[in-house]
Order: structure tokens, then sequence, then C-alpha cells
């Protein structure tokens, strides 16, 4: 196993709801997995409202695993569901609006925010990133 490889353990949030809690390192190398513990969970569900990834505990979010990070997107949005990230640290919050991450996932400041923010759709002011990377 590689130094910093991420673990995943996941739990439901409720009916459609998967809180996902990452440790360790995101990069490319991770998608697979990322993309497959996910997938696994919501086989022969017909409801998935979405996944909030808890990053309190990733080391690090390198270039390819923010590609990671848009694969889960797109795989949620084909089944109907929306990623929120939760905990994310402010260096992160600054990546992820940099490469337009903070347009497609939803991000909250602890992982009971971030399940509210599945709610919102569309996107609108209770759900903006600024408010809710703001809020102390």
């Amino acid at each position: 196993m590689r130094e910093n490889a991420v673990k995943f353990e996941m739990r439901e949030a409720g009916p459609g709801r998967l809180v996902l809690t990452a440790t360790g390192g995101l990069s490319w190398e991770d998608r697979e997995l990322l993309a497959a513990s996910v997938e696994e969970h919501f086989a022969g569900r017909d409801s998935i409202q979405g996944v909030v990834m808890d990053l309190a505990r990733v080391e690090f979010v390198n270039s390819a695993g923010l590609g990671a990070l848009f694969q889960l997107v797109q795989r949620l949005r084909q089944r109907g569901g929306t990623l929120a990230l939760a905990n994310v640290p402010p260096t992160l919050v600054r990546l992820f609006r940099a490469v337009g991450l903070a347009r497609v996932a939803r991000i909250g400041d602890s992982v009971e925010s971030a399940l509210d923010l599945l709610e919102c759709s569309p996107p609108g002011p209770l759900c903006d990133i600024e408010n809710q990377s703001n809020k102390s």
C-alpha cells in the first residue's frame, strides 16, 4: 500500500444519503477505489440524493485527486445525485474555487451543514459556498 493512501469509511445518513469519511491523501490512483466504494453502496438502490465527503482527515489533494473528485461528481450526477464536501480546510476551499469544483460540488463547514446542502436544488443563496465557508 502506498504511503498516505486514502482510506474511506462510509455510513448511511438517511435514505439515499451517504457520508464518506476520507483519511490520508487523495490522488488519481484512488479514483477507482472512491468510485467503487460509492457505486457498491448505491448498487440496487433507486434513490440517490447525494454523498457528503468529509475531508477533515485528508492530508492532501493533488491535481490528480481533483480529477477523482470531478469524476465522482459526474458519476453522481448520472445517477441523479449530488456531491457535498465537508470540513474542507481553507487552502482546499481556495483550490476548489480556483479549479471550478466549488461550482459543481457544494461545500459545508460540517457534515451536518453539508447534508443540509444536499437538499438545495438548484443552488441558491442558502447553498452558496460563500455563506457556508464564512460561517464561524
